[in-house]
């Protein structure tokens, strides 16, 4: 997969999660319970963002690497 995509993929993964924590932020000032399904949607984007965003590094290292710098 090209790093443009990923970083694509990022981004949409990324909005999801801000709207999930919107959800949660909403619920935390009416001083109510967050949803578990907005928690759990939040949780997981944010690891799935996290670890696409390590491929992108690994893929910038690579190519620093083989640069010879």
């Amino acid at each position: 997969m090209d790093t443009g995509t990923v970083l694509e993929i990022i981004k949409m993964i990324d909005s999801y999660s801000s709207a999930a924590y919107e959800k949660i932020e909403a619920a935390h000032k009416e001083g109510k319970e967050a949803n578990a399904y907005d928690i759990g949607v939040f949780d997981q984007m944010s690891s799935l963002s996290d670890h696409l965003q390590s491929f992108i590094e690994g893929q910038l290292n690579a190519v620093e690497n083989k640069g010879g710098e």
